[in-house]
């Protein structure tokens, strides 16, 4: 295992990904009107296939697996997840589903709390329950939202959280590079059948498709490594500052609207996602605790 990584450097690494996810919801919404999302996440696999198997090559980095079980963990939910968001931000828009998509922290505390044994505290529940209300609120916001989309994106957050496991698991032995390249693999089965689409494509379209196939891709990497040394709770909530920044583009680039109840329901999602930061009675959060994270 390579050497643990501070604080502040986790944090470097998961703001970056922010930022990079932001960019990449946004070009894969200018791309909405000509393809669909199993299509745009095909396009996003195969680049990052690309970009992996070829730095692993420069750098003379093997494929190796060390684990199995977590890298494909990782691979089949994290594929389900990212398809999934793509889906509906095809369908809807990127700010809404950028924020059912990071609803993914409250089903890792769920997924901590019922498989992983974890005692259940009253700080959890509450969070959990303000949380969902913050998501409801949204989905029911007065906008001329896309149902399908909406749920497509609470989908894409549930597989996320499942997938969240497994990719904090499998960064403690495996390279960043090859736990992504897990969920290229599978996401590039499992979407192959768009690929005809691919005969509509132009050259503005292969430009944008490109620059969001690097920025997810450099995005994944950065979130693999920044999430390793920090624990989940800590690690899950600054991962919500992309939703504001993704909204923040969608409003400079794509026109949209923000509502308010837009952003009250995101303010309660991201106090629901607080409220699991209570301290316990030893000095741990829910996910910090040594029965979450099973050796």
């Amino acid at each position: 295992m390579t050497a643990r990584r501070t604080r502040t450097q986790s944090l470097f690494y998961i703001h970056l990904s922010n930022i990079l996810f932001a960019a990449t919801a946004i070009l894969i919404s200018m791309l909405s009107s000509g393809f669909d999302g199993y299509f745009t996440a095909f396009a996003r696999f195969l680049i990052g296939a690309i970009i992996g198997f070829s730095q692993l090559a420069v750098t003379r980095t093997p494929f190796r697996i060390v684990r199995v079980r977590p890298w494909i963990g990782r691979g089949v939910f994290g594929a389900l997840g990212m398809t999934l968001y793509y889906v509906s931000i095809a369908l809807g828009s990127p700010g809404r589903a950028s924020l059912f998509n990071n609803s993914f922290p409250i089903f890792v505390a769920i997924i901590a709390i019922c498989f992983l044994r974890e005692k259940v505290r009253p700080a959890t529940v509450a969070g959990i329950l303000v949380a969902f209300a913050g998501v409801a609120l949204v989905m029911w916001n007065g906008s001329a939202g896309n149902t399908l989309a909406d749920l497509a994106g609470l989908a894409s957050g549930f597989f996320a959280g499942i997938s969240y496991h497994f990719n904090k698991k499998a960064s403690q032995t495996e390279h960043p590079v090859v736990i992504y390249l897990g969920v290229c693999l599978v996401g590039l089965a499992a979407n192959a059948f768009a690929l005809p689409q691919g005969v509509a494509l132009d050259p503005r379209a292969a430009v944008l498709l490109g620059l969001a196939g690097v920025c997810a891709y450099y995005a994944q990497i950065a979130i693999t490594v920044g999430l390793r040394d920090i624990d989940a709770t800590e690690g899950s909530i600054h991962t919500f500052l992309k939703i504001p920044i993704t909204m923040l583009g969608g409003w400079l680039f794509l026109g949209e609207r923000i509502t308010g109840r837009f952003a009250a329901g995101t303010a309660l999602l991201l106090a629901g996602l607080l409220l699991d930061k209570i301290a316990l009675p030893n000095g741990q959060n829910l996910l910090k605790s040594g029965q979450t994270q099973p050796k």
